[in-house]
């Protein structure tokens, strides 16, 4: 009987709710927070607003140097509030341009000790205002949306002239993605080859037994990660001991489906080739990974994709020199939302170019058998 279209989409429609809900709309907020601009503006809303009428060329008109002598007489009237607004805009701000921080203070001080004009206070107030750099961070910094979190998250940041060059935590920003991302590719390798003769063994294996060996190369995923890096941290530590751990846990992920993807495809024509003379390594390479492939691919995108997002092993393993997805988590426990989808929207990145490989190369090839 065939379902009516209809129908079906109804009956499928709680799981793509489901699926949109659970994870697609959290992680867009998250995402869409990296590029949102919410440290400046707030402190400084005339002069973010003056500041969108200059071209960047010299300096901006008396408008703006009014409009920000406004603002921080504003934020110093506003007593304990204005001055953690300020603060927070001073430390996005000296992010851009280092010393920042100093100058929106000294200003804030001396724009309220003076009795000039309000644009010639600030001027006076600190020679940095009569760079065209200082006020092009500004601008920047106080518009809707930059790429500001993004670029950190990479050990870059945007120069006045539009440039690029390295953030003072460059090399921490790039060891902590270039660590998680590596040890994701290491694990992956590892557990293929530790996968391969355990898959062997499930698949031409006895179904009684080939079930008991299956749920017995589950038993770490039961365990959980916590239950794992807690046992590990008491027997070893370091990055040996983290890689280790990371394969041993994920091992049945890549397992199971060349287990399933071998038995699935029988053992008649690995014997046949041994039979007729072929060697073991030529039995492997042109009878057994061709008939493993799907598991392969399915196995190594699994794993590549759970090791990117490990929290407790490299906390547990690795001390304070985490990885992206330790940083990550602490950003988002200390409130820094900026910071921390940056963060995973580069670590999303390789998971997605992962899922795609494994969709290309798990598509059919034509004539071959589907």
């Amino acid at each position: 009987m065939k379902r009516d279209p209809f129908t079906a989409a109804m009956l499928a429609m709680p799981l793509v709710l489901l699926v949109l809900l659970g994870a697609v709309v959290p992680l867009g907020a998250l995402l869409t927070q990296s590029v949102v601009e919410t440290e400046v503006r707030p402190a400084l809303p005339r002069t973010a607003a003056a500041l969108r009428h200059w071209d960047g060329a010299g300096l901006p008109d008396d408008g703006a140097f009014e409009a920000l002598a406004v603002d921080l007489a504003a934020l110093r009237a506003a007593g304990a509030p204005g001055a953690a607004l300020m603060a927070r805009a001073a430390a996005r701000l000296s992010a851009d341009l280092p010393g920042m921080d100093e100058t929106l203070s000294n200003t804030a001080t001396r724009t309220a000790e003076t009795r000039a004009v309000r644009a010639v206070s600030v001027l006076v107030a600190d020679p940095a205002w009569s760079e065209p750099e200082s006020w092009a961070v500004l601008r920047q910094a106080g518009g809707d949306a930059s790429g500001f979190y993004l670029l950190a998250a990479l050990g870059l940041r945007r120069t006045a002239s539009g440039g690029f060059e390295g953030s003072p935590h460059a090399a921490e920003a790039r060891a902590a993605l270039a660590g998680g991302i590596g040890a994701a590719a290491l694990a992956t390798i590892g557990c293929l080859i530790l996968a391969w003769p355990l898959a062997r063994w499930i698949a031409e294996a006895p179904p009684a037994r080939a079930a008991l060996l299956a749920a017995a190369a589950a038993l770490p995923l039961l365990a959980g990660e916590g239950a794992r890096a807690t046992g590990w941290s008491v027997i070893a530590a370091g990055p040996l001991a983290f890689i280790l751990a990371l394969v041993l846990g994920l091992l049945p992920l890549m397992a199971l489906p060349i287990a399933i993807s071998l038995r699935h495809a029988g053992t008649r024509l690995p014997r046949a080739a041994a039979a007729l003379g072929a060697r073991p390594w030529l039995v492997f390479r042109r009878v057994y990974l061709p008939l493993a492939r799907r598991g392969v691919v399915a196995g190594c995108a699994l794993v590549f994709t759970q090791a990117l997002g490990v929290l407790a092993l490299p906390s547990a393993l690795l001390g304070e020199g985490g990885l992206a997805a330790t940083n990550l988590a602490a950003a988002a426990r200390a409130g820094h939302w900026a910071e921390a989808g940056a963060l995973a929207a580069w670590l999303l990145l390789p998971a997605l170019l992962a899922g795609l490989l494994a969709a290309a190369l798990l598509r059919p090839r034509r004539g071959a058998p589907a």
